[in-house]
């Protein structure tokens, strides 16, 4: 396919396609144990009843996940992508070690902007407005999150 090879090898971190989906991958790979066992928290939380009587209800396996399993487990689901939002927008670890923001500013987030802007570049005023920004851009969504969280749980 001539994407590997001696003289096609692709720079990850200096192309900006490739540099972003570098920084995903990284944050994906580091939030997936936490994730993983908020959703197992989740699954076992799931009364032992309801599987019997779904089973003896005869619903099969995608009748017993869409209808069971992924209405329960919704709510928790939401919170832990309520909590991989937030540590995406406020960890800026992945950004300073990878790229330092770089190329073209193409992998910023807000926490790494603030730092870059006010320590790096000096100008304190301005890396605290943009940091005073995350705020209410991260309070909303997680309101916005937790109210469909609420709505999705099964009574």
């Amino acid at each position: 396919m001539g994407i590997f090879g001696p003289h096609t090898w692709p720079i990850w971190l200096g192309q900006p396609n490739l540099a972003m989906a570098s920084v995903i991958t990284v944050h994906a790979w580091r939030l997936l144990p936490l994730a993983t066992i908020i959703l197992l928290a989740g699954l076992t939380a799931i009364p032992q009843d309801i599987h019997d009587a779904a089973a003896v209800d005869g619903a099969g396996f995608w009748r017993h996940l869409f209808e069971i399993t992924i209405p329960l487990v919704m709510p928790i689901m939401l919170v832990a992508v309520l909590f991989g939002m937030v540590f995406a927008f406020t960890d800026m670890i992945v950004i300073y070690v990878l790229t330092r923001g770089g190329p073209y500013d193409m992998t910023q987030v807000l926490a790494s902007w603030a730092f870059f802007t006010g320590i790096d570049g000096g100008d304190l005023a301005q890396g605290a407005a943009i940091a005073l920004f995350l705020f209410p851009v991260l309070a909303a969504s997680a309101i916005l999150l937790l109210r469909v969280a609420r709505r999705a749980e099964v009574t």
